[in-house]
């Protein structure tokens, strides 16, 4: 049976030019047990469900058809079950002829499962009961270390698999328990797995191989697409695809929020500023004789812009500046540099003097100008460079006067 699945894999081993110790670096499969695959020694192997776990990880890794290789053991096998079949009803007939025309004996999976797997649970019960023994421990004790009901320690002792809640919980109580006796757990555990595979065996009715085998032919490894898109994968592109939109929907309304709260400047009005200047009540009385301002030096003097009076009571010179375009201003006030640089549409200014307030800008058209709570209009035209000189007598234009640089006389 083993012979002709050893000879190919050691056939594909030397095909590829591979040591043992090479397959066994890479496989994690133990140097003996490769041993064993090739030579066809079973009994070196740990139990009959290892023995297929290496073959199948030795066949990949040779680049076999896993499939394939199964296949021939299962027929192997069925072969080899049938010849041990065919021997045991000769000799049957040779040692007792009497019976020959008695039914045959029913085939071992239709026998209890209990001459099947009793000896290997009994076995590793008798193990178990041993070691307390030896270590003069009673049940109880163990119970109160290791917390397993004594009923379950029974059944494992008796090997009694019915007495345990399910089989996988059976094999934890079986290495706790073996653990806390000081066992090695590891072949206890093994020989549990082949005794719950051997009444597996034995309570599923044997099948034909030639039918449920399926043959080399009618293999087909399942396509690309199925071994790509599986359930899990399915699951992470959703999972990836939903935190990316939700991302982007909140990096958006982020976005949205912050231009909606971004202060906008604004100036205030030409209204808001003459209503918060002070107001005061103008009796109209008659205009008296216009004075005469006194000449500064530099300043040619002019006539105060007709219907411009002073208030009664006012003591100083008040200019509101309300600016319509972009412009350079510059704003003297009583002498002192009181403004100097670029204005913008829609800001207003406000300057008071005690004597005068003189404003020079390079755009005349960009300046309304209140004096003394009278609008005054524009300073001139666009681009027109405009110098004004508001007193309480009136507005004056200065006029640049060039004053001559004497000349050193020579020594005589």
């Amino acid at each position: 049976m083993a012979d002709s699945v050893g000879q190919l894999l050691s056939q594909a081993r030397e095909s590829k030019s591979l040591s043992l110790e090479q397959v066994s670096k890479a496989t994690h499969i133990r140097l003996r047990y490769l041993q064993a695959l090739e030579s066809g020694d079973l009994g070196a192997l740990p139990s009959q469900v290892q023995y297929k776990g290496f073959l199948r990880a030795y066949a990949e890794y040779l680049g076999l058809d896993v499939q394939q290789v199964m296949a021939v053991l299962q027929q192997r096998e069925a072969e080899s079950a049938t010849q041990s079949a065919v021997e045991d009803e000769r000799a049957e007939i040779v040692v007792k002829p009497a019976e020959a025309s008695q039914p045959a004996k029913a085939p071992i999976a239709e026998l209890d499962h209990s001459s099947l797997d009793a000896e290997i649970f009994q076995n590793i019960g008798k193990q178990l009961s041993q070691r307390r023994e030896l270590l003069g421990l009673s049940l109880d004790d163990v119970e109160r270390h290791t917390h397993l009901r004594v009923r379950y320690l029974k059944a494992l002792e008796n090997g009694d698999l019915n007495g345990l809640p399910s089989p996988v919980q059976g094999r934890g109580m079986l290495k706790n328990y073996a653990s806390f006796l000081g066992l090695d757990s590891e072949p206890l555990l093994l020989q549990f797995a082949e005794g719950l595979q051997r009444r597996l065996a034995a309570v599923k009715p044997a099948a034909s191989p030639d039918r449920t085998a399926p043959m080399p032919s009618q293999i087909h490894p399942p396509s690309l697409w199925r071994r790509l898109f599986t359930t899990e994968m399915l699951f992470i592109v959703l999972f990836v695809t939903f935190l990316g939109g939700f991302i982007i929907w909140g990096a958006i309304r982020i976005f949205a929020l912050r231009t909606t709260q971004l202060p906008s400047p604004t100036a205030p009005s030409i209204s808001e500023v003459l209503l918060s200047a002070p107001t005061s009540t103008i009796t109209p009385t008659p205009a008296p004789p216009t004075p005469t301002p006194q000449a500064l030096p530099g300043v040619e003097q002019t006539s105060a812009l007709p219907g411009l009076t002073p208030l009664p009571g006012e003591t100083g010179v008040r200019v509101y500046v309300t600016v319509r375009q972009r412009a350079w201003m510059r704003v003297l006030v009583d002498g002192e540099l009181e403004f100097e640089g670029r204005v913008v549409p829609g800001s207003a200014y406000q300057y008071a003097g005690d004597v005068s307030v003189e404003i020079l800008t390079g755009n005349a058209a960009a300046l309304q100008i209140f004096f003394n709570q009278q609008d005054l209009g524009l300073m001139g035209l666009f681009g027109q460079v405009a110098n004004r000189i508001y007193t309480r007598e009136g507005v004056l234009t200065p006029t640049p006067t060039i004053t001559p640089t004497p000349s050193a006389t020579p020594a005589s």
